[in-house]
């Protein structure tokens, strides 16, 4: 989805016109971020690169073939006794080669050439041949395991490259959502500095009126009075915030800064429904670093495997068969010939310490996977009960603070009323009306925390993407 369908090319072009509004749901902004983020549109460049890498490596036993053409010509000249004679050849020919390699380890080649010799004054000459070798391993480097050990390593490391990418998906779409709900938060937040400006000022226009008829000293306004000005001052605060988290919000989608973005965000604060152990085994399935790890273990086993297969000696059965033509105009230059070949070639290291030390390392590295794993499986169980304690205190705050919020609106409620009646005084009433402000900001920020941990619990048990319905097969 192209930029210009979001805001005009004016805006682009000239910052200092107005800006667009937009309104945006969070899943527009999921869209936009999927579409427009650089950190995605790179990671997906990536993938390119990653199934193109899969691609040759399963491309192992495909015949690979090299043909090589030529052609050449000679001329030369002498003068012997005052007279001059000249020579000239001219060569051409092909060559092909063709190898495969096989599951068993291995190597066939076919190879096939021919080659046309002309010369002034001399009956051409032409000659041909083909050959084919096939070299089975028997010990080091024969095998199925050996021979396909690279495949599997590759497609291995293709499911790891998928894991990289939903975690950069994961993280970049969590970073536009705690944004999304920032920009919401502090649009709310100036909206209840305004609603504390507008009561301030109310109230100070009641102190007016309570003035003019003789109910209130003069004096006791200034209450009133500082308060405005501090409610002024907060406001000014609060639309400084706004504009900062608006800009965060543009910059991780890459829009224009000057886009303006009303968010539009619906949301139920509901108890979650995840028993500890249930969560436990999810994290386990879906973690891309848990998973991740797994598949380090399997190519830590391919590389002991391949570690100790080097440990053998180098023992090849080879059998070959090749044959040779030559035709030409003078019999004497024609002729063919072929023959069969065999054998058995066996190659023992000695004193060589580095074969030994690569099956060191790769069993060093086997135990240290697995090691790791075990850690990561532990870290993942607390990260996971962590996250369920979070999501739960979470929620028991919302509702304390939306009843604290309910209870203080009915304190300036009753209190605005008494002071009508002459029975409270300003130092009341702007104390409840703060307090009120505060139990409002208060149930603002307890709620968009509960939805920031219900979303850092999704990503704890691997699920986020999943949630948002975002898929990892190609590039939205």
């Amino acid at each position: 989805m192209a930029v210009a369908l979001w805001h005009s090319p004016a805006v682009a072009q000239a910052p200092a016109q107005a800006p667009v509004a937009n309104v945006w749901s969070l899943e527009d902004c999921i869209r936009m971020a999927l579409a427009h983020n650089k950190t995605i549109q790179a990671a997906y460049l990536d993938r390119v690169v990653q199934k193109f890498d899969l691609r040759v490596a399963e491309d192992k036993f495909t015949p690979k073939m090299l043909l090589s053409p030529s052609v050449s010509r000679v001329q030369s000249g002498s003068t012997s006794n005052g007279l001059t004679t000249s020579s000239r050849v001219t060569a051409a020919g092909v060559a092909a080669t063709v190898n495969q390699a096989v599951a068993t380890g291995a190597q066939i080649t076919l190879g096939g050439a021919q080659n046309t010799l002309r010369q002034v004054g001399v009956d051409s000459t032409q000659a041909y041949g083909w050959s084919i070798a096939v070299v089975q391993p028997l010990l080091k480097g024969g095998g199925f395991d050996v021979a396909r050990s690279s495949v599997l390593a590759a497609q291995l490391t293709e499911r790891n490259n998928i894991l990289a990418l939903k975690s950069t998906l994961t993280d970049t779409l969590i970073a536009v959502t705690t944004a999304y709900r920032n920009y919401y938060k502090s649009l709310k937040s100036l909206e209840i500095s305004r609603q504390s400006v507008e009561r301030a000022r109310e109230l100070l226009g009641i102190n007016r009126v309570l003035i003019a008829t003789g109910r209130m000293a003069e004096v006791d306004i200034v209450q009133s009075e500082a308060d405005v000005a501090s409610q002024e001052f907060n406001l000014l605060a609060a639309e400084n915030t706004t504009d900062g988290a608006r800009l965060e919000l543009v910059r991780l989608l890459d829009l224009d800064i000057n886009t303006r973005i009303t968010p539009q965000l619906t949301f139920a604060v509901e108890p979650i429904a995840y028993e500890l152990e249930s969560a436990k085994d999810l994290a386990y399935a879906n973690r891309p670093d848990y998973q991740s790890l797994l598949l380090g273990i399997e190519v830590a086993k391919i590389r002991l495997m391949l570690a100790k297969n080097n440990q053998l000696p180098d023992l090849s059965a080879s059998l070959g068969y090749g044959r040779d033509t030559v035709s030409s105009a003078t019999p004497a230059t024609a002729g063919m010939s072929g023959g069969w070949s065999m054998g058995l070639k066996l190659t023992i290291p000695l004193g060589d310490m580095t074969i030994k030390q690569g099956l060191v390392a790769a069993s060093i590295d086997m135990e240290k996977n697995e090691l790791n794993l075990v850690k990561q499986r532990d870290s993942i169980a607390i990260e996971v009960q962590n996250a369920l304690r979070n999501v739960e205190m979470s929620f028991r705050q919302v509702t304390l603070a939306q009843r604290a919020r309910v209870l203080s609106e009915k304190k300036v409620s009753i209190e605005t009323e008494k002071l009508k009646a002459g029975r409270s005084t300003n130092f009341q009433i702007v104390s409840y009306q703060n307090d009120l402000v505060n139990a409002q900001n208060n149930e603002l920020t307890t709620t968009i925390a509960y939805l920031d941990t219900m979303t850092a619990l999704d990503r704890t048990l691997g699920i986020a993407l999943e949630k948002w319905g975002v898929s990892l097969q190609a590039k939205p």
